[in-house]
């Protein structure tokens, strides 16, 4: 059957070959896969700050769900889950008293 090549993001394995292996790597869905796996390790400041650029979902303020997902521009937190996560930033790297 020949070699084959399992992508661990992806969760599928397909034949084994340059242009298979170079037409996954730069595919759409490789590429969210792969940005959703590493987002699991983000620092919790990290996301705090990238939150709070973000302007609120209407959609997802509305229905409590958006079309776009974790592919949204927008942010899919709320008021609350941004003090949580504040919090959480403060509990992990508490400023130094004088």
């Amino acid at each position: 059957m020949g070699k084959r090549y399992f992508c661990d993001y992806c969760d599928r394995s397909f034949q084994d070959n340059l242009h298979n292996r170079k037409k996954h790597l730069n595919g759409v869905q490789h590429l969210r896969a792969k940005r959703l796996w590493y987002d699991l390790f983000r620092d919790a400041a990290a996301i705090l700050q990238e939150e709070q650029t973000k302007k609120p979902c209407r959609k997802f303020l509305q229905t409590g769900q958006c079309d776009f997902g974790s592919n949204c521009r927008f942010s899919h937190m709320t008021e609350q889950d941004l003090e949580k996560l504040s919090a959480q930033v403060q509990v992990s790297n508490p400023s130094p008293s004088s």
